[in-house]
């Protein structure tokens, strides 16, 4: 397999893990996902959202209906189609419109569709329309604080995987006044109070398989808060992590996707946090992060990004 069918099989299997994952709405294609992915770019290529301000292309890029894009005269890009898995090629001083259907060249012309490998048609469903609400702030009367941690736990349609690379198990910091006791298996572990939205508690030496685990919330001496049921997760063996590193691409957003469709929610969580932080442009893409954090029962942190999503929004609007 020569290099470019390396990348635009990676390319192919991360536009289908957007597809079944679910994203929010973008801007102009309201309840839709995006339709395709500009990749391998070089030379001057640029994009817009409304075709009044345009933003550079750097890298690997999904596109959604309305989008806009041109070249310079070396412009060079391939754009993969999610409906067909058919590639595009792009070249200089070429004005393109993103439609439903896909690349729409309005100026210069596009190369004809090369067949990909495999049909990428995936119906969002009900999938789809969660993930929009996941984008939704609900600001009701606020109560006085109760105690309720919910934790992560590992589900046949939700796999929480750990391992010796992503060793992390995280949950909600419910106050800098509280601490908590850890118990994994037949293992207690005491975790001093801290400040943030979050705590994070890396576990080592485990056997792989299937591990029960629970988090009590503590305030001074007193246990506020202990669940009525152990949450759980999975180690991961060596090999097992040796070919899920194997196969992860080096795009940073692809690879927080591959991850998060493998469960490997928390080495995912970083990576797409990190990605954002530095691709606020990238915003129709955030529901990815706050569908992950939705996953983690992080939800301090969900709440902050689905403000900062809509707040995005509407600046661009």
């Amino acid at each position: 397999m020569n290099r470019f069918t390396k990348i635009l099989a990676t390319a192919v299997l991360s536009l289908l893990l957007v597809m079944q994952g679910g994203l929010a709405m973008a801007k102009k294609g309201k309840g839709k996902a995006p339709v395709t992915m500009i990749m391998n770019v070089e030379g001057q290529i640029e994009y817009s959202k409304n075709g009044k301000k345009w933003k550079k292309v750097r890298r690997n890029k999904f596109l959604f209906p309305g989008y806009l894009i041109r070249t310079g005269a070396d412009g060079k890009g391939t754009f993969l189609n999610q409906s067909t898995g058919a590639s595009r090629a792009l070249s200089g001083d070429t004005v393109v419109e993103i439609t439903a259907e896909g690349a729409k060249a309005t100026k210069g012309t596009l190369a004809d569709a090369v067949k990909g490998g495999g049909n990428l048609v995936a119906s969002l469903g009900n999938r789809f329309k969660k993930a929009q609400k996941y984008t939704t702030v609900r600001r009701g009367v606020k109560k006085d604080h109760k105690i309720k941690l919910k934790t992560a736990t590992h589900k046949k349609n939700s796999a929480y995987h750990l391992s010796a690379t992503w060793p992390q198990l995280v949950w909600n910091n419910e106050g800098k006044e509280y601490s908590y006791r850890l118990s994994v298996d037949d293992q207690t572990f005491d975790i001093a109070a801290s400040e943030g939205n979050m705590v994070r508690f890396a576990l080592n030496g485990m056997e792989p398989g299937k591990h029960l685990y629970s988090v009590e919330v503590i305030k001074g001496d007193a246990v506020v808060y202990k669940p009525k049921k152990r949450s759980s997760f999975i180690w991961l063996s060596a090999d097992r992590e040796q070919s899920i590193l194997a196969a992860v691409p080096d795009d940073e957003l692809m690879k927080a996707m591959v991850l998060d469709s493998e469960g490997v929610m928390v080495g995912s969580l970083d990576l797409y946090q990190r990605f954002f932080e530095g691709n606020r442009d990238d915003n129709d893409m955030r529901p990815m992060l706050i569908q992950n954090l939705h996953n983690l029962k992080l939800g301090k942190l969900k709440k902050i990004e689905a403000n900062l999503f809509n707040v995005i929004r509407n600046e661009e609007e």
